[in-house]
């Protein structure tokens, strides 16, 4: 069924032409015949006229463009050339602050330091840099006898004549070639130096001399006053004041003046330094001062040949520069070669094209004017035929859910149509007769032309999948392309595409991704990512030889935070230490989250020798260790946590990515076990320590059961030498290794929760001894230490209750000796489960006082009976004064707070009578006796 088209549309095909009849189209072509005559004629001249529009235009663009572009490069020179004279000053002025800061200037300094500038090297143009010193005449002798005496056998001051002062050249570095004929000149005897030097020493400023001759480029007797030639030299410097003086004002700074720092250059070299930094078709003449017809020419020629001749247009740039007090005069102008990239043909040939494109244009109107009467016959004759195709193409192509479009083979879109036109940045009809290059992105019309070269092999192609920008959000599409075939032979093929909205899929499909690539609290790569990318970069490194490092991280104190606090808070600690270390990464690195608080940062590329990669790392690691070092705010509150992090550098020859991160993590505990907070490197003897570790807490799990575990006991003695009780010690005999010493078994035993059961027991063995003392009618006290893990345990108390009523003995005897690293995590919770202990009637210690963190705030809190002296402190006394002053202190302290003082470590008799003339109450050392079995030292005592 068909409608008529409304008011105002414009006919279809087939439909007869508003306002015409048959028989109609006789009298039109008579009141028209002038059409073909004048409209063909107008034509010709609208696009002629056009043409030379355009022409004239691209003519006066490439005029601007190229004084544009001179500008620019103009602007560039100055700009560039400005701040090759701030690195300059920057150097000045760093050697003025070593100058100022040093009390003499040995020459093996100056020259170290001057060396380590590499000035050859990274500021090309400066002929040294030197120290002039301000000289009285009085003191003229003596200066030239010190510098002789330094190194300079036949050093004067130069040249000769009776001045007030002088300004020789006391140090210049590089001091080879022509810059050893300057030590000893005396810089005041040059007009335009020394100007440039009062005006320095007047404003404490940067300044530069005007030209003059530098004295490396004369002859010994050439007179200092000689006028610069064609390349003169300039001299910048910088005033160097005393140490300690305030030059507040123009007649401090004049009193305080010690001297001058001073750079020479000629500013040909420097402009030769600097010829990457120039356009090299840019003409280039610096003068000194504000007009070039009146002063002085430092610089002429053009930057990069003097062979070309000049430019052939008027273009010239001026620009002024402020450098050193003095202004500069930069005039700059294009060679014929700048002149040479603007100078296109281009529009001339578009200009020739569009002149016969408009003819052809009047030939081609002047056909259609007079083919229009055939073409609407003909039109006629289709429009029945043309509208039935239409409407039922239209009503199968309104059902199709899919963009569809039919192709050329070069990608052209001749035909568009879908029922989800919504889809579409622009309106559908904007891709009517153009390619794919220019619809899609790049990144997408190389896989479509496959697709469509596919489907022109094998007549069918489907999966290809591309992404685009719609509506400010991305959508994927797959392409399915079908060869269709043309009815006539011979005809260009077409192609019909169906490209479906897949984007929903590819959400769920990264959705997928990101759960298993990727960590869900703080998005990093989760371990299976990071082991991909370490088998990458592995393989990278074993191909280029660039080394790379793995650094294990390991956050310190954060289980603590996570269970005083909860989850919540500590799920924020770790996102913000993963933004942390995200933004501390170079580019191409990779951090990923392990799990709980362990991530690993990969780092690629960091050098190509192992020595100078270890430094690299090294740095990357502080960088990362300091950001973790930061405070965390969470809500209201500020939390600390640190990270240990251990490092390995890979390649290594034969390891794979387990290794690697089995290396940083024993690093990591390497660090932690030296105190936390630290970075350390795998070593080989590294795994060899852990595996030795773990070698013996299996043995010592073995060891209390086959009774190879055992008590000793060490005397302590009051001032006159009577043993008033004793430390409670545990010694390890191993079947093979022999005497396994504490300070070995200790640790592993803490880390791994064995001191729980063996700490229970040496408790257990120091009470059923005081029982047996006691029966023996013998009141001595044992010590016995107690670890921090054991310490907290939430039955701990009881435990200490149940031995001192199983036993029978007397809890005053029995005094528990903590380390003061107990104090400086929960003071409250200790100060509390301490008294309850002390309610007992038990009796604590703090052992090696002075070695940790505590204070007299905490020692005033704490239930405490005794301090126990370290042996570090001991040791040197009394020959030392500052350990003697500090057993004297701790011994005082105590007497103060009402607190008995065992020294330990005694070995000497002068230790021993010190210690009593201080009223130190308590002695135990080998002085007094070894440790020996717990049994042998009861049988000896209950006799």
């Amino acid at each position: 069924m068909t409608t008529s088209p409304p008011s105002g549309t414009a006919p279809k095909p087939g439909d007869s032409v508003a306002g015409l009849a048959p028989g109609s189209t006789a009298s039109a072509g008579v009141s028209h015949r002038w059409v073909p005559v004048v409209l063909p004629l107008l034509v010709a001249l609208l696009t002629l006229g056009f043409t030379y529009l355009y022409w004239h235009s691209e003519e006066r663009g490439a005029l601007a463009k190229r004084e544009q572009n001179f500008q620019v490069a103009a602007d560039l020179i100055a700009y560039n050339l400005k701040d090759r004279m701030a690195t300059y000053e920057v150097v000045l002025r760093g050697v003025k602050g070593y100058a100022e800061g040093s009390e003499r200037i040995d020459r093996d300094e100056f020259q170290a330091y001057v060396g380590a500038l590499q000035l050859q090297e990274t500021r090309p143009g400066l002929r040294g840099v030197s120290l002039i010193l301000r000289l009285p005449s009085a003191e003229l002798g003596a200066h030239i006898a010190d510098m002789r005496q330094r190194g300079f056998p036949s050093y004067t001051v130069w040249p000769d004549g009776e001045r007030n002062f002088y300004a020789p050249i006391t140090h210049i570095e590089p001091l080879k070639g022509d810059n050893v004929k300057v030590l000893g000149f005396d810089a005041l005897t040059i007009p335009a130096g020394k100007a440039a030097m009062d005006r320095a020493r007047d404003t404490g400023e940067f300044t530069l001399s005007g030209p003059l001759i530098l004295r490396q480029d004369t002859a010994p007797n050439t007179p200092p006053g000689q006028a610069p030639g064609a390349n003169p030299g300039l001299v910048m410097y910088l005033p160097v004041y005393k140490a300690d003086a305030n030059p507040a004002n123009e007649i401090s700074r004049q009193a305080s003046l010690v001297g001058w720092v001073s750079a020479p250059f000629r500013l040909a070299d420097v402009i030769q330094g600097m010829a990457l930094e120039f356009d090299s078709d840019i003409s280039l003449q610096i003068f000194d001062g504000s007009d070039a017809g009146s002063v002085a020419r430092l610089y002429g020629g053009p930057a990069a040949s003097l062979t070309e001749g000049p430019a052939t247009r008027d273009a010239q740039g001026t620009r002024m520069l402020r450098v050193g007090g003095r202004d500069w005069l930069l005039q700059m102008s294009p060679l014929p070669a700048f002149e040479q990239r603007y100078q296109g043909d281009g529009h001339y040939l578009v200009a020739v094209a569009g002149g016969a494109l408009s003819l052809l244009l009047a030939w081609f109107t002047w056909l259609l004017a007079t083919g229009r009467e055939r073409a609407l016959a003909l039109a006629r004759g289709m429009t029945a035929e043309l509208r039935a195709t239409r409407d039922d193409l239209e009503s199968t192509l309104d059902a199709i859910p899919d963009l569809l479009f039919e192709l050329g083979l070069d990608g052209r879109i001749h035909h568009y149509r879908s029922a989800r036109s919504e889809l579409l940045a622009v309106p559908p009809e904007m891709f009517l007769g153009r390619l794919m290059t220019n619809v899609l992105p790049p990144d997408a019309v190389a896989g479509c032309h496959a697709a469509l070269d596919a489907a022109h092999r094998t007549g069918y192609s489907a999966g290809h999948q591309y992404r685009l920008e719609l509506g400010g959000a991305a959508h994927w599409f797959e392409l399915s392309i079908a060869r269709k075939h043309s009815a006539v032979q011979g005809d260009e093929p077409r192609f019909i595409a169906l490209s479906r909205d897949i984007t929903e899929r590819k959400r769920a499909e990264a959705r997928t991704h990101q759960l298993a690539y990727f960590d869900a609290l703080t998005g990093l790569p989760n371990r299976r990512m990071l082991l991909d990318r370490m088998e990458h970069a592995l393989l990278n490194a074993q191909r280029t030889t660039q080394v790379g490092a793995v650094m294990y991280i390991d956050l310190d104190d954060f289980k603590q935070i996570n269970d005083a606090r909860g989850h919540t808070v500590g799920d924020a600690l770790l996102m913000q230490v993963a933004q942390r270390l995200t933004q501390r990464l170079r580019a191409g690195d990779t951090v990923a989250r392990l799990g709980g608080d362990e991530f690993v940062v990969l780092v690629h590329n960091l050098a190509a020798d192992v020595e100078t990669a270890g430094r690299a790392a090294l740095l990357v690691a502080e960088d990362l260790r300091s950001a973790l070092d930061a405070p965390y705010s969470i809500g209201t509150h500020l939390y600390s946590s640190t990270g240990s992090i251990g490092i390995t550098l890979f390649p290594k020859r034969g390891e794979c990515v387990e290794d690697l991160l089995r290396e940083a993590d024993t690093a990591m505990y390497r660090a932690k076990d030296l105190g936390r907070n630290r970075i350390r490197f795998y070593e080989a003897a590294m795994q060899a320590d852990v595996q030795e570790r773990l070698a013996l807490e299996q043995d010592l799990k073995k060891a209390h059961a086959e009774g190879q575990l055992a008590a000793f006991v060490q005397n302590q003695v009051d001032a006159a030498g009577n043993v008033v009780g004793g430390e409670l010690l545990m010694r390890w005999t191993h079947p093979t290794r022999g005497n396994v010493p504490p300070s070995r078994f200790i640790p592993i035993a803490e880390a791994s929760g064995l001191i729980l059961r063996m700490g229970d027991w040496m408790i257990q063995q120091a009470c059923e001894t005081l029982a047996s003392l006691q029966a023996a009618g013998r009141e001595l006290s044992l010590s016995v230490n107690v670890s921090e893990r054991q310490f907290r345990q939430d039955d701990f108390v009881e435990r200490v209750r149940h031995v001192l009523a199983h036993t029978g003995a007397h809890p005053a005897n029995l005094i528990l000796e903590v380390t003061e690293s107990l104090l400086i995590e929960d003071l409250d919770d200790t100060i509390a489960r301490m008294t309850e202990i002390v309610g007992l009637g038990v009796r604590f210690s703090i052992d090696d006082f002075g070695t940790g963190y505590s204070s007299l705030a905490y020692l005033k809190r704490l239930p405490l009976y005794e301090l126990k002296i370290d042996k570090s402190f001991v040791n040197d006394t009394p020959d030392d004064p500052s350990d003697t002053a500090i057993v004297q202190s701790i011994i005082s302290v105590a007497r103060h707070l009402n607190l008995r003082v065992v020294a330990e470590g005694v070995e000497t008799r002068a230790q021993a009578d010190f210690l009593v003339e201080s009223q130190c109450e308590c002695l135990q050392g080998y002085l007094f006796g070894r440790p020996e079995p717990l049994a042998v030292w009861l049988g000896r005592l209950t006799k």
